[in-house]
């Protein structure tokens, strides 16, 4: 009898962090609740849009976030079944008393390498909050302006595959129209809510 609570005491901590890891892995971050629904004409740090009639895909990020990864990950495998090219402006978050340097990382690599996106250093996450966005890997479509496509491309955290977030991200991308326009996000915090008023 004696084992089998040895054994017990041995495996509990296991199944405990087992279970926290799942818990984490499928928690969503905070979404904003006041996404605007018409791409302003000016953005922060960027030349204002002189073809409102296109596609906008606005990624926000934290260079630094391990679950954001997977989000970069998954809109590539996605961009060979783009029906046309999108305009694709990544955000990278930079805390107060970082410089430009900060955004340096296998994330910002990656999005380099699509060489279609324009990354913005978004300082102090001004961006985030012109945009009310508070998690990393929090992606925002446009299609003529409108808003077709707010929250995460992945099933959870860190995690890539195929998933109704993803499909529903690449639909609207097409110009497909969608019954579901807000998703859960799976990332690390940019914007603490206290701090987003």
């Amino acid at each position: 009898m004696g084992w089998k609570i040895a054994l017990s005491m041995l495996l509990l901590p296991g199944l405990v962090g087992m279970t926290q890891l799942v818990s984490y892995s499928s928690q969503p971050g905070d979404v904003g609740q006041s996404v605007p629904m018409l791409l302003p004409h000016s953005l922060s740090s960027v030349q204002s849009f002189e073809d409102a009639n296109q596609t906008t895909v606005l990624v926000f990020y934290h260079p630094h976030c391990p679950c954001t990864r997977a989000t970069i990950r998954c809109m590539e495998r996605m961009i060979a079944s783009f029906t046309s090219q999108p305009t694709i402006i990544a955000y990278a978050f930079v805390p107060s008393g970082e410089t430009d340097h900060w955004i340096e990382s296998e994330t910002t690599d990656k999005l380099r390498s699509f060489g279609n996106v324009s990354i913005v250093a978004d300082h102090n996450a001004k961006a985030c909050r012109q945009f009310d966005v508070a998690t990393s890997g929090h992606v925002l479509v446009y299609n003529d302006s409108k808003l077709s496509f707010s929250g995460g491309i992945t099933p959870s955290r860190g995690h890539e595959g195929n998933c109704d977030s993803g499909v529903a991200f690449l639909h609207s991308v097409n110009g497909e129209s969608e019954d579901r326009r807000e998703w859960p996000v799976f990332g690390c915090a940019i914007v603490v809510p206290s701090e987003g008023a």
